[in-house]
């Protein structure tokens, strides 16, 4: 996908998460059950300005860390980062938590559309009427999560990865993905074949579920343990 494409994904994704939130503020957040919606709007003004800050410093060194008397709005926190991003050359340098030659804003643009879409479903299905991610989007998130989320944590190590592998299989349209710990690191590669394990399902589905989020339409293959430890590893 290309940076306008997850530019454009943030917007959308983005006010359709406020907009679920305005509907039902106190909902608590299944997957998040620490949070009402209120709770998820806020942690979302927090991780947008957290990569604003990111963005804003042009550094790969060391995290930036936001303005602690900064009292936007989620809707205007996320504005200002939709600004920051749309200004921004995507090779330019900004920090985070994976190697170095990863740190730069359009990794900043691809971690914030996913995140935002992942968590846009979290407060429609509090608010009683969850919609599915875009197909594309979806199978972008769930190679991004396998190389991101899965594979590093902002703070502290990755987990102990299970024994055995995972096959990821996409339904509605292009995308495999075989997963497996070799020597305590995480290896995904895009390809058919037969895990220990299999989750088959649309690619929104999959998504979900890579972010620990159980579908009812997705299709498990093998043991139920091994499926549930790999899908607790997402952070």
């Amino acid at each position: 996908m290309e940076p306008s494409e997850y530019l454009n994904a943030i917007q959308t994704q983005g006010r359709a998460l406020l907009a679920a939130v305005d509907r039902a503020p106190d909902a608590t957040v299944e997957h998040c059950p620490d949070w009402d919606s209120a709770g998820l709007a806020d942690h979302m003004r927090n991780v947008w300005g957290f990569m604003a800050a990111q963005v804003s410093a042009a550094s790969p060194d060391r995290p930036a860390r936001p303005d602690p008397d900064d009292a936007s709005t989620a809707g205007q926190t996320l504005d200002a980062l939709l600004a920051l991003l749309a200004g921004a050359d995507p090779t330019a340098p900004a920090w985070n938590w994976c190697p170095e030659e990863g740190r730069t804003v359009a990794w900043i643009g691809r971690r914030m559309a996913h995140e935002t879409a992942i968590h846009r479903w979290d407060a429609e299905n509090a608010a009683g009427h969850p919609s599915q991610i875009d197909a594309d989007l979806a199978a972008d998130g769930v190679a991004e999560a396998l190389e991101v989320g899965w594979g590093y944590r902002l703070r502290g190590p990755a987990p102990d990865y299970p024994e055995g592998s995972l096959h990821l299989h996409r339904t509605d349209g292009e995308g495999e993905w075989m997963v497996r710990a070799v020597d305590g690191a995480l290896q995904v590669t895009a390809e058919h074949g037969k895990g220990d394990v299999a989750v088959r399902g649309t690619a929104s589905d999959l998504h979900l579920f890579v972010w620990n989020r159980r579908m009812p339409g997705l299709e498990y293959f093998g043991e139920t343990a091994a499926i549930e430890a790999w899908a607790a590893v997402s952070p």
